[in-house]
């Protein structure tokens, strides 16, 4: 079953809010929106229900989106936030980015904006799902990678995981028994022992920023949590914050690079960002790009070093490698050291390597000549810079569909038009030789069986004209324009039916399509009701009660239930006179406009071609 995505777009302008919603519910079955006016209804709708991405104006009374986003970190840390504005500059991007926004999109006119919109909540959502699920089956690995140690009721460390120590330069075994006091200058000293330790005991837990000190004697800016036990021992977490802040500086990037994927026009213009943006934005030094064909992953761009030739042109699916893995199992692998695993490289000195899936399309790979070169930020940023990419090949594919299939119907749509010349140039040639023997035969006076060739040519004419209709009334129509219905159907009914008939347009509305094909439509079946009612039948044109398209009625004898599909066959007819194509072409057009068309019973007991999925322009007037 397909999962629910419960977007919650926050906008002081109502009807831009519901348009914006309507235009990405439209792009994604999956995508449900709810609105709100500000930041205010906001932090209700995400206190009561479900949300899965929050998508925000910035310049809005009360809280701007800036602040709303801070107040949705305090309580929704992981939840996607995409600050969407009209108001844009680098200043509002870079501090939405710094806030914790997960991306930042501007405003602008036409509706591709929309697009855009959902391919990144659909992407950021994934990624968000994708994370959390990992979550919650690693935890306890995750935790080991904070910064974690425990103190004594004395100060000591009385343990320290390898994270913690790393921050700071040392052993984990090194600091074991020493004081908390060896990772702090002295006015961070001073700080803890007077504020933070104080306020600790007071309340059971401190959480802020303290200035660090590494082994080497450099400072840095920690974020640190200190949370005190039952046994007065210190739990202590700690984490970089400068990594925080790169982080966030590498999203802004990825950011101006997403857009840069969705203008791409070819996919090795998609390769080539992919690559550029590993380089400079996440500096990986080698990265490579494989695409599936066939049962193999084909490299498609890289930046190797111009001395190595160290990376595998085409990896056959059945091999045993980090790439087939990863493609195969559509799961990002980080391997800290290549030599711990039975797989060869491709080149003996690379030592790590990071391996995302590309979704069906193939994978991206980044390798080092260092062990555990990749942390769980490279892989996060990875992922993300990955799903971006897939988005921008998933788009042009579906534009190279498209492209395609427009080509071949209007291959189509050719071959037919050649077939309906020949078939029509076929025919007439020996209609018009039997049309002069037959003109002969009248001037020599011998008028045995004339009448009977003469009405054969008749009906041979009339084959020939349906025949060509029904080929070309089949062609799918490109060109619409707005065209008055109760207009049509007058003008078709003057030429079709004597005055005995009656046309009554219940009525009067406008649709879009192809003029003469719909006086085609009403004049068959303005025919078909005369053949079937008389020169005396009435027909009435109106609306369908669901405004969903028109309906042609008429007062005959109807058309019996089981016979209803039957009529719209090609050759079906139960007149001695009739081809039996009117009604074949009436479907033709209807299909060739993308319109549904069945028989019913009429009010008076006729028969009602009712036309669905029509575009109604507008309703002129009812009649009274």
């Amino acid at each position: 079953m397909t999962e629910t995505i419960r977007v919650l777009h926050v906008d002081d302008e109502p009807g831009f809010a519901e348009m914006a919603g309507e235009f990405l519910e439209r792009e994604d079955d999956r995508i449900e929106v709810v609105t709100a006016a500000d930041a205010s209804d906001g932090c209700g709708i995400l206190a009561e229900d479900d949300v899965d991405c929050v998508v925000s104006d910035f310049d809005m009374p009360g809280k701007n989106g800036i602040e709303f986003l801070e107040a949705v970190r305090d309580d929704y840390p992981d939840l996607p936030f995409i600050l969407f504005t009209g108001k844009g500059s680098e200043e509002v991007a870079s501090d939405a980015i710094s806030a914790g926004a997960t991306d930042y999109l501007q405003k602008e006119a036409g509706t591709d904006q929309y697009t855009i919109l959902a391919n990144r909540v659909l992407n950021y959502v994934d990624t968000a799902r994708a994370n959390a699920h990992r979550q919650r089956q690693l935890d306890a690995i995750e935790a080991a990678e904070e910064g974690i140690s425990i103190l004594d009721a004395d100060g000591e460390f009385m343990y320290v995981n390898e994270a913690y120590a790393d921050l700071y330069g040392y052993e984990a075994d090194d600091l074991v028994g020493e004081h908390w006091r060896i990772l702090y200058p002295d006015d961070a000293v001073s700080r803890v022992e007077n504020e933070i330790l104080p306020h600790v005991r007071d309340t059971g837990v401190w959480s802020g920023q303290t200035t660090g000190l590494r082994a080497d004697g450099e400072t840095f800016v920690e974020d640190h949590t200190l949370a005190q036990t039952e046994n007065d021992e210190l739990v202590c977490t700690v984490r970089d914050v400068t990594e925080d802040r790169e982080r966030g500086q590498a999203l802004a990037a990825l950011h101006d690079a997403a857009t840069d994927l969705e203008a791409a026009d070819t996919n090795g213009e998609v390769y080539e960002i992919l690559v550029d943006a590993a380089e400079h934005i996440l500096d990986f030094d080698l990265v490579a790009v494989d695409i599936h064909e066939g049962d193999a992953l084909v490299q498609a761009a890289w930046s190797l070093d111009a001395d190595t030739e160290g990376y595998w042109e085409v990896t056959p699916l059945d091999e045993d490698t980090f790439a087939t893995r990863a493609y195969r199992r559509q799961e990002t692998i980080v391997a800290d050291d290549l030599r711990e695993y039975e797989i060869t490289p491709a080149d003996p000195d690379y030592r790590s390597a990071l391996t995302t899936p590309i979704a069906d399309i193939g994978t991206f790979q980044a390798v080092s000549r260092e062990p555990e070169a990749f942390g769980a930020t490279d892989r996060e940023l990875a992922e993300l810079l990955a799903g971006h990419a897939r988005e921008a090949l998933t788009r042009l594919e579906s534009e190279r569909r498209l492209r395609e299939r427009t080509a071949e119907l209007e291959r189509q749509n050719q071959r037919l038009e050649e077939f309906a010349t020949i078939v029509s140039h076929d025919l007439r040639a020996p209609l018009n030789v039997a049309s002069g023997r037959l003109e002969l035969a009248r001037e020599d006076g011998d008028s045995q069986n004339l009448a009977a060739v003469a009405e054969a040519l008749d009906r041979m004419e009339t084959l020939i004209e349906d025949t060509l209709t029904l080929a070309r009334e089949g062609q799918a129509v490109t060109d619409r324009e707005r065209v008055d219905v109760a207009a049509v159907a007058e003008q078709c009914w003057e030429r079709v039916v004597d005055e005995s008939g009656s046309l009554a347009v219940v009525d009067e509305f406008a649709i879009r399509g192809d003029r003469d094909r719909l006086q085609q439509v009403f004049e068959n079946l303005a025919r078909n009701a005369v053949e079937h009612a008389g020169d005396d039948v009435t027909v009435r044109v109106g609306v369908l009660d669901d405004a969903s398209g028109f309906y042609v009625a008429d007062d005959g004898r109807g058309i019996p239930a089981e016979e209803r599909e039957a009529v719209f066959g090609h050759g079906y007819t139960t007149s001695d006179d009739g081809t039996g194509f009117g009604l074949a072409i009436v479907e033709e057009i209807a299909d060739a406009h993308g319109w549904e068309v069945e028989v019913t019973d009429s009010a008076e007991g006729g028969a009602r071609f009712e036309f669905t999925g029509v575009e109604l322009v507008e309703e002129i007037a009812d009649a009274q």
